[in-house]
């Protein structure tokens, strides 16, 4: 049953996960009134999460996505975080989603949306491992024997940051889409918290312009060939 919803997901999560995301701005009800000090929390806790996907896509890449929308793996990537973590991607997003939620101080949020985010990832990450012992047998569980789930092994990263060579140009091709999301939301979360004059909000509108054409530019890019990641795994 778990597999199955975990396929399900991971078919849909593009158009299901950002209705979830849309409880951040639910209602006016906060669970601290401590705002200030829960935006730069939870800001600094989904900024971490972003930084780990970054490092993720920059040392070694998995080709998210699967293949028409399922799951799908051409090789076993254990390099770069997959050697500390089976789920670093996951991981970083799990950061975001915690992060977003303390920023928001919205009940709404952190009662019902990130507890159905916890779950959706535990089945999606359920139908991954039953996809992947199916494809690579007794390498696979010889890797899960060696790598934790989703908290990393710290032995080793320094070294794997060192002798890792670092694609940023892959990081901007494969990674664009969620820094401007992660980029933007924050900057609408500051704006519920600090905006109180016309002054506060055409700052915020003035941000929230420059991302979006930041990301339109990587966008048309990439599109156009100019831009690219290299060859992916």
């Amino acid at each position: 049953m778990i597999i199955a919803i975990g396929n399900f997901l991971f078919r849909t999560r593009n158009a299901l996960f950002p209705l979830l995301y849309l409880t951040l701005f639910l209602g006016h009800q906060q669970v601290s009134e401590a705002a200030v000090a829960m935006l730069v929390a939870g800001g600094v806790i989904a900024l971490l999460g972003q930084a780990i996907r970054i490092l993720t896509v920059g040392l070694d890449y998995i080709v998210r996505g699967g293949r028409q929308r399922k799951v799908y793996a051409d090789s076993l990537v254990q390099t770069g975080l997959f050697a500390h973590c089976r789920n670093p991607l996951y991981l970083g997003n799990l950061l975001m989603i915690i992060g977003f939620g303390v920023a928001a101080n919205n009940p709404w949020y952190l009662g019902i949306a990130m507890p159905l985010f916890f779950f959706g990832y535990a089945c999606i990450i359920a139908a991954e491992e039953h996809y992947l012992l199916g494809r690579f047998g007794e390498r696979y569980r010889h890797y899960c024997a060696q790598t934790p789930r989703l908290l990393p092994r710290l032995a080793g990263l320094g070294e794997t940051l060192r002798t890792f060579a670092f694609n940023w140009r892959r990081v901007i091709v494969k990674e664009y889409t969620t820094l401007c999301m992660t980029l933007l939301v924050l900057v609408l979360l500051a704006s519920r918290v600090f905006n109180t004059d016309a002054a506060d909000w055409l700052l915020s509108g003035g941000l929230i312009l420059l991302i979006l054409l930041a990301c339109l530019a990587v966008r048309m890019l990439k599109k156009s060939g100019r831009l690219n990641a290299g060859p992916a795994r």
